[in-house]
C-alpha cells in the first residue's frame, strides 16, 4: 500500500501555504511486520528538512521548517507509535512503528500525547521555553486518508505569537518568570478540543481561557527575549491580552483590544517592548503586530532591503553568489555561508525597483571585504532600492564588444580608425538615443568585452557610463578579463571591482534578465590567460539553479551571456558540448542549463562575441523550442580596423522596447564617425581610406552619416543593405537584411513597374541551403576587408582580412532582375508588423 505524504510542517506567510503544499510528493509504505508481532510501518518524508527535529529549522527562502526530534510519536486512529530514536541529522524522512493494524479511514495526530479520544484532543495549558522556537509536542499536526490509495497532508492547527521583551533600564534586575495568553472575549485556549482530521480544524470543547509559558530568563536591556506560544488558530474577537510576571511576582500587561485572526501555520510578531510593571494594560495598536517570520539560528549574513522611505521589501532575492534565499516580511534576510567563498551579497532587484546608481552603474550589490563582521555576523546593511514610475514600460540599449585598445603602443591603432574614437562615437549615440526618451525608464545592456586585454582601459569605460544618463548592466568578456592572471577568478578581479558580481540577476516590467559568466578562462599555452572554454563553472551553475528555482516557469526570461550559449550561426549547437550547458539527447543525459531553459515558456538568449549578427528561433519539434537566439555584432564596427561594418551589420545597437510584457526591438544605426581615419603609409599602414563604393552613406565635414541617395540623415528606417542587379557579378538583386529571423515575412522584389516577387534566403544556419556558396557573403563587407588585405601587409596577416568570402551570413536574400527595368525596390515587413523598404537603381 502506498500513500502520498506531503509535510506541510513549515512556518509560512498564508499566501505561501497554498504554494508549498503544490510543491512536492512523498511517498510513504505501510508495511507488515513479522506476522507474530503485527505492526504498521508508515514512513512518512518531510521535504527539503537539513536537519531533523520538531523546533524552528534554520530560515529557507523566507520561511521556517519544522523537523522531527528523536522521542516524537504520532497517533494513528488513537494508537501511539513508538518514540523516534537514533535519527540521522540527515535523513529526510522517518518510520513511525505503529503496533496493530488500524483500519481506515487513518486519523493521524502529531504529537500522540494530545490524543484523548476519537474525537478529542487536549492541548496543555502550559508550555516551556525554548531558545529560538518553541519546545516540541506544543504544537499539533494532523492528517486524514479515507484508503489504501489515499493521499493526506499533515496540517497545522495553531498559530505562533512571538513576544519580543527588554529590560526597562528603569526596573530592577530579575528573571522574567511567566507570560501568559488569554483571549479578550473568554475563547479557549487550552484543554479540550473537538477536532477535525478530514477539515482540519479545532472547535472549543470546554472553557479554559488561560495558557502559560514558562520562561526562567533574564532580561536584557540591549537585545529582546524572543519568547514563542502556541495558540489555537482562529479569531480572537476581541482580541488578545499577554500577562508578563517576573520572579519578584511583578506583572505588566500587554493587549490588542481589536479583533484578530491567528492563522494556522502563521507566526505573529509582537513588536518589542521594555518590560515595564504596572497594573494597568497597556494597547496594542494595529500597527505593532506584524506577521513576520522569525530569524534563523546560525546565519553569519544578514541584511535588509528597504526603498527609499525605508519600507521594507518582502521576497526579494538576495544571493552570497551560490544560494539564493528571500527577505521576509521585515525586509530581513539570513544566510548561513561559507564565508570564506563568498566576494559579494547581491540583490535580485525586483519588478517596479531600481537599485542604487552610481556612475551610470547599478549598485546592487555590497562587497563582503567592506564588512567588519561583528560576532561571526556580517550584516551587509540596508540595500535601497528606488520605486520606479510605469515600471511595465521601459526601453533596453542592447550593446556588444566595444572593446577599445590602448593607443599608445599598438599598431594596430595606426592603420584605420581609433577604437577609443569609434568608442566614443557609440557613447553619444546611446546618450542621444535616451535622452530623446523621456516617458519610460531606459536600461543599458552591454553584452561583454568592454575592454580589449587591457586593464588600465576599465576606467574609460567606466567614466563613459556615467556620460549616458542611465544605468547599464554588464556582462564580462573574454578579453574583460586579466591575461596575466593566475586563473579564471583571478582574472576576472578587475571587472568585478568595477562591476561586482560576474553572475547576477534582476526583474524590470515582470521580465527576469540573468547575467551570465559562459567562458572559463584558460591557459593559452604560452602562458597567457586568453584561452577559454565555452560553459559555466561550477559554482556558476550552482548560482543559475537556485536563482531561477524560485522564478514561476510562466515568467519572460532574458538571459544574456557574452558567447551565445545556444544556437550559432556557423558551428554546433551550444547546449550539445558547452560545460554545464546539458542535453536531453540520448547519448548525454546530462542535466544543464539548456534543460533549464527548456522549462520556461518564453526565453530570449542574447549574445555578443561573435562579431557577427545573428537572430535564430527554433522549430515547434526542438527541444529549445521556447528559446529565441539573438547573436549582436560588434557594436563599434569590424575588429581591427574599426570600420563600419561588422559582417554586414552597421555599428550599431539594438533598441528593445518593452510594454506590459510585449518585447519589440528594432536595429539602430551609429550616424556619426568623427575620428580621423589613421593611415600612414608605412609597411603596414595603407595610405587610404578605401573608396567604399557600396557603403550606402559618407559622412560630411561634422562626421555626420549622409546617404548617397537623397540626401537624408541614416537614421533607424536602414534595417537593410540592398545592392543592385550586377553587384554579385550576376543578374540578382541582393537584400541583407540586418535582424531578420524566422518570424519575419521573406523580403519582396518589385521592379518598378512590375510585379512583386519574393526573394530567396540563399543560406541558413539550421539546415544550410546554399544556393550559391561564393554568394553568401555582404558586399560593402569585403568591399573594405579585399582592400585592406591588398593595401596592408599587417592586416593581410590578419584571418579576417585573408579571403575575400567572410563568415557566411543566414539574412542575404535575392530575387532575379532583368537589365531593364533598371530600378526596383525591395520591401520587408517585420515580426512586429513593421516595415522597411529601399530603392536601388542600376
Amino acid at each position: 500500500m502506498k500513500m502520498i505524504v506531503l509535510m506541510n510542517h513549515n512556518l509560512f506567510p498564508i499566501a505561501t501555504i497554498a504554494a508549498l503544499l503544490l510543491a512536492g510528493c512523498y511517498y510513504p509504505e505501510i508495511r507488515k511486520s513479522d506476522p507474530e508481532e503485527v505492526r504498521t510501518v508508515i514512513t512518512v518524508g518531510l521535504p527539503g528538512s537539513l536537519e531533523s527535529r520538531t523546533s524552528l529549522g534554520a530560515a529557507i527562502e523566507g520561511h521556517r521548517n519544522v523537523y522531527w526530534s528523536n522521542g516524537d510519536r504520532i497517533a494513528v486512529n488513537g494508537i501511539a507509535s513508538d518514540p523516534l530514536a537514533d535519527l540521522d541529522p540527515n535523513t529526510e524522512s522517518t518510520e513511525f512503528s505503529i503496533p496493530g493494524s488500524p483500519s481506515y479511514p487513518y486519523n493521524i495526530l502529531y504529537p500522540s500525547s494530545f490524543y484523548k479520544n476519537a474525537s478529542t484532543v487536549t492541548l496543555p495549558s502550559t508550555q516551556s521555553y525554548t531558545s529560538g522556537g518553541f519546545s516540541t509536542n506544543t504544537e499539533p499536526l494532523v492528517g486524514y486518508v479515507a484508503s489504501e490509495s489515499g493521499s493526506i497532508t499533515l496540517n497545522h492547527l495553531c498559530s505562533i505569537v512571538r513576544i519580543s521583551v527588554r529590560k526597562d533600564s528603569g526596573v530592577s534586575a530579575s528573571d522574567l518568570a511567566t507570560v501568559k495568553f488569554i483571549g479578550n472575549n473568554g475563547e479557549q485556549v487550552c484543554g479540550d478540543f473537538t477536532i477535525d482530521y478530514e477539515a482540519p480544524s479545532l472547535t472549543s470543547a470546554g472553557s479554559d481561557d488561560e495558557l502559560t509559558l514558562t520562561v526562567g530568563q533574564a532580561l536584557s536591556e540591549s537585545t529582546p527575549l524572543d519568547l514563542f506560544i502556541v495558540v489555537p488558530a482562529g479569531t480572537y474577537s476581541g482580541g488578545f491580552t499577554v500577562i508578563l510576571e517576573d520572579s519578584m511576582h511583578r506583572t505588566m500587561r500587554k493587549s490588542r483590544g481589536s479583533s484578530i485572526t491567528l492563522g494556522a501555520g502563521k507566526l505573529v510578531k509582537l513588536t518589542a517592548f521594555n518590560f515595564v510593571p504596572s497594573a494597568l494594560a497597556t494597547e496594542f495598536t494595529i500597527e505593532d503586530i506584524e506577521e513576520e517570520v522569525i530569524a534563523p539560528d546560525g546565519y553569519n549574513i544578514t541584511g535588509r532591503v528597504v526603498d527609499t522611505s525605508d519600507n521594507p521589501i518582502e521576497g526579494v532575492v538576495v544571493s552570497d553568489g551560490t544560494q539564493c534565499v528571500r527577505t521576509m516580511i521585515d525586509g530581513t534576510f539570513y544566510m548561513e555561508s561559507t564565508i570564506a567563498n563568498v566576494k559579494y551579497v547581491h540583490v535580485s532587484t525586483p519588478s517596479g525597483y531600481m537599485p542604487a546608481v552610481s556612475g551610470g552603474i547599478p549598485r546592487f550589490y555590497k562587497a563582503k571585504s567592506g564588512i567588519t563582521p561583528s560576532a561571526g555576523v556580517y550584516d551587509f546593511g540596508d540595500f535601497v532600492l528606488t520605486p520606479v514610475a510605469n515600471p511595465n514600460r521601459f526601453t533596453l540599449l542592447i550593446t556588444a564588444d566595444p572593446q577599445p585598445r590602448k593607443q599608445s603602443n599598438w599598431n594596430l591603432e595606426k592603420v584605420a580608425y581609433k577604437s577609443l574614437d569609434i568608442c566614443q562615437d557609440l557613447y553619444q549615440e546611446l546618450y542621444d538615443v535616451s535622452s530623446s526618451i523621456s516617458d519610460r525608464q531606459v536600461y543599458g545592456i552591454c553584452l561583454g568585452d568592454v575592454v580589449h586585454e587591457d586593464m588600465s582601459l576599465y576606467s574609460n569605460y567606466v567614466s563613459a557610463l556615467g556620460t549616458l544618463g542611465y544605468p547599464t548592466y554588464n556582462i564580462i568578456g573574454n578579453h574583460d578579463n586579466d591575461p596575466s592572471a593566475a586563473n579564471d577568478d583571478a582574472a576576472a578581479a578587475t571587472y568585478e571591482s568595477n562591476f561586482g558580481p560576474r553572475n547576477y540577476s534582476f526583474n524590470i516590467g515582470g521580465i527576469h534578465f540573468v547575467m551570465l559568466d559562459n567562458l572559463r578562462m584558460i591557459d593559452n599555452g604560452e602562458g597567457k590567460l586568453t584561452a577559454f572554454e565555452q560553459g559555466l563553472s561550477d559554482e556558476a551553475w550552482t548560482w543559475l539553479q537556485n536563482d531561477m528555482a524560485l522564478i514561476p516557469t510562466s515568467t519572460k526570461i532574458m538571459v544574456c551571456a557574452h558567447s551565445p550559449m545556444f544556437k550559432q550561426q556557423s558551428g554546433s549547437e551550444r547546449t550539445n558540448h558547452a560545460y554545464h550547458a546539458g542535453t536531453r539527447s540520448d547519448n548525454d543525459g546530462a542535466f544543464g542549463y539548456g534543460d533549464l531553459f527548456d522549462r520556461y515558456t518564453e526565453v530570449h538568449a542574447w549574445a555578443g562575441h561573435t562579431h557577427s549578427g545573428f537572430n535564430f528561433i527554433y522549430g515547434n519539434s526542438h527541444r529549445h523550442k521556447n528559446i529565441q537566439v539573438h547573436t549582436l555584432a560588434r557594436s563599434t564596427g569590424e575588429l581591427w580596423t574599426n570600420e563600419y561594418l561588422a559582417n554586414g551589420t552597421p555599428r550599431g545597437f539594438t533598441i528593445v522596447e518593452v510594454e506590459n510584457g510585449n518585447i519589440t526591438w528594432k536595429f539602430h544605426p551609429v550616424t556619426r564617425q568623427r575620428g580621423a581615419f589613421q593611415g600612414v603609409i608605412t609597411d603596414f599602414c595603407p595610405a587610404g581610406p578605401p573608396a567604399y563604393d557600396w557603403r550606402d552613406w559618407n559622412y560630411n565635414g561634422s562626421g555626420v552619416a549622409v546617404m548617397k541617395v537623397g540626401g537624408g540623415a541614416l537614421t533607424e528606417d536602414y534595417q537593410m543593405h540592398v545592392y543592385p542587379r550586377g553587384a554579385y557579378g550576376d543578374n540578382y538583386v541582393y537584400a541583407n537584411i540586418f535582424l531578420w529571423d524566422e518570424n519575419w515575412d521573406n523580403p519582396v522584389w518589385t521592379p518598378a513597374g512590375g510585379d512583386p516577387v519574393e526573394m530567396t534566403r540563399i543560406y541558413t544556419a539550421d539546415n544550410h541551403d546554399i544556393v550559391e556558396v561564393e554568394k553568401v557573403y555582404d558586399k560593402a563587407d569585403t568591399e573594405f576587408r579585399s582592400w585592406y588585405k591588398t593595401e596592408s601587409s599587417l592586416m593581410a596577416s590578419f584571418d579576417d582580412y585573408k579571403t575575400v568570402d567572410t563568415d557566411k551570413i543566414t539574412t542575404l536574400f535575392r530575387a532575379p532582375a532583368t537589365a531593364s527595368p533598371n530600378s526596383g525596390t525591395v520591401s520587408v515587413t517585420d515580426r512586429f508588423g513593421n516595415s522597411y523598404s529601399r530603392t536601388v537603381s542600376w
